[in-house]
This record gives C-alpha cells, structure tokens and sequence, in this order.
C-alpha cells in the first residue's frame, strides 16, 4: 500500500465539533478505546492521514462512504499533523511503516450500533519498520502491554457486540449482559480475572458418592480453603466420579475467548468465537447450579429432612462435612454483584428456590 495514492476527500472538522457539541447537550458521554495500529508513512500528509484514516477501517464507518468519515476524524485531532511534522523533520523515508497508539472516543449507548466514533487521539510508538523490512520485531514490555491492551479491549467490545445480538433472548440474554457491563466498569486488565467454577470440578466435589479424602485432594492447592483454585489432581478411583486428571477449579470466560481470537490475522474475525465462550459459560454455570442442586435435595432427603425448609449446605454422613461450607461458598457468590453466579438469582426471584432458572 505504501505507492498506491489513497483518496484525500474528508469531512470537515467543523462537522464533528458540531457533533460533539450536540452529544454533549444530549448528555452521552465519551468511552475511550486504545488500539495498536501500524501505517504507511508518506512525506505528503494528505496520503499519511489517508493512509492511517485506511489502517482504522475496521473500527468506524468507512467503505458506505469511501472513507470521507475516517479521513476527516483521523485530521481533526491534530495529533496527527504535529506527528507528521516529527516524522518530517527526522527525514522519515516514505513507505515506512509506522506505530500509533490511536485512542478511539464512542459514544456510550446500549445500542452496539449506536456507539459512534465522534474522536480520535494518536501518539507515537517508539517502533517503525523499514520500507523492505518485514513486520516482525521484538516489542519492549512497554509496547507489548500496550499491544494486549488494545487486543483485549477489542476482545470486549465484540463481548459487548454479542451480548446485544438481537437472535438471543430471556434471562440468558440479561445474564450476559449484566457480565458485559460489570466487565466494562472494571476495565482492563481487571475484567479478565472475572471466573466461574469449573462444572466438572464442581459435580465431583458435591456429588454424594466423592468421599472426604477425594476433596482433600482435590483442593490441596489452597490447603482446603475458600475460594478454591489450581486444579483437581489425579485421578480419584474406587467408585467415586472423577473428572479428568488436573481439571482447572476456575475459568476465566474472558480470557479463554482473548486466547482462542489469537492467531487470527483480523481481530475482528474472532467475533463468534467471543459470543460462543459467553454462551459456553453461561450454560456451564447454569448446568453446574441445578446438579448442585439435585445433590442438595438427595442430601436433605436421606437425612429425612424437608430440602426447602433444611438450610442449604445441611451435611450428612453421605455427603461429608468437607462439601458443606462449599454451598454456603456459592450462596455468597450468588449474592456478590462482582460475581458470574450473581444474575442467577436477579433473574430468578420468583423461583421456587434460589437455585431454580429458567
């Protein structure tokens, strides 16, 4: 792309201070977004901002108006041109490729479609390429923390893109929204530490048949302690259920979508993989509560005793006293409204426990 002359048409600044004024008045207020871009340096600056407007097609309106937009947001900061005027003062050759941090300001709206871009801020990266070289290089940690940043942030506005899909519905729809929302207010890198128990882990750890010696083992990462991590361990034996060796305790929803979007040569690619993990957790969850559940009930009654009325977590010699103080554990974390599980019972009041969900 560095040769091919890119059109240099752009709306005038004048339109988005426009623009912003009225969104003010309207009492939207920005959401910033930091991307990694790399473009094409060119000594006229009418190709560079064109050229970078290009770099930013995937992230605002740009091929239903053949890039006027992009070309006339990319220039209204002003950031660009004073960065211009470094490259040109360095004697910058043309065709090389450049590094910019871009931070992107959208409206905030509940409507994905509905969150424009209304500005754009740029800085420069202390990165380049030159004209024959490949885009390959060994980033300092500043500018790789800087890359998973932006990678990350993308990753969460696809989750937040899915969350309103249209095609889903109900409490499932509400309970994944609720997570988009939580996730935004914390930010990055706080959201990606957001988890929920593995079903498997779980099922084994409740279920009536796991004997007290197998729970032991299965969290000797934190020495029996709640919250539970690490993994399970081996393989357990004798007739009690075992998930597979090393099963994790937790999952990190965000985390596994941001690795599984990797390797893809368009982030924007990785949008479906984002809506599946969210999907995938919220039925794992939900699964997972309902054979808690079953187990609760199997528990109270051969203790002869009215699972409505027994507090949940009653032990029993079958059960074991070690899997007790876990339902009181998953109680409190479908009262924190920092936690996966809470939304099961916001959505659920009417239910005829708080385990029930529809």
């Amino acid at each position: 792309m560095g040769k091919d002359p890119h059109r240099t048409d752009y709306m005038p600044s004048a339109e988005f201070a426009r623009r912003a004024l009225e969104q003010t008045r309207l009492g939207f207020r920005p959401v910033g977004e930091t991307l990694t871009i790399v473009a094409t340096y060119d000594s006229n600056f009418d190709q560079f901002a064109a050229k970078v407007a290009y770099e930013l097609r995937h992230y605002m309106v740009y091929r239903s108006d053949g890039g006027v937009f992009a070309r006339g947001l990319v220039r209204a900061s002003q950031d660009l041109s004073a960065i211009h005027r470094d490259y040109l003062a360095s004697k910058l050759a043309d065709g090389t490729r450049v590094t910019l941090a871009a931070r992107l300001y959208r409206r905030q709206h509940m409507q994905p479609g509905d969150r424009w871009v209304m500005s754009v801020r740029f800085a420069k990266v202390a990165i380049s390429f030159d004209k024959d070289e490949a885009e390959v290089v060994h980033a300092s940690p500043a500018i790789a923390q800087q890359s998973e940043k932006a990678y990350a942030e993308k990753v969460l506005q696809h989750a937040i893109n899915a969350a309103y899909n249209p095609s889903w519905s109900g409490d499932r729809q509400k309970r994944i929204i609720d997570w988009v929302i939580l996730s935004a207010e914390l930010d990055y890198p706080a959201f990606l530490d957001l988890w929920y128990y593995n079903r498997v882990a779980v099922f084994e750890y409740v279920n009536w048949d796991t004997l007290d010696k197998r729970r032991a083992d299965m969290t000797r990462a934190t020495g029996g302690k709640l919250p539970f991590s690490g993994t399970t361990g081996g393989m357990s034996g004798g007739r009690t259920f075992s998930a597979p060796p090393n099963t994790p305790w937790r999952e990190y929803p965000f985390r596994n979508a941001i690795k599984k979007c990797h390797g893809r040569t368009n982030v924007d690619d990785c949008y479906g993989l984002v809506g599946n993990e969210l999907k995938f957790a919220e039925s794992e969850i939900f699964a997972s509560i309902r054979e808690m559940e079953r187990q609760i009930k199997r528990t109270s009654m051969a203790a002869n005793q009215d699972p409505w009325q027994s507090p949940i977590g009653a032990s029993s010699d079958a059960v074991g006293a070690s899997a007790a103080p876990f339902y009181k554990h998953v109680l409190q974390l479908l009262n924190d409204p920092k936690s996966l599980y809470a939304t099961y019972m916001k959505y659920n009041q009417a239910s005829t426990t708080i385990w029930d969900s529809n």
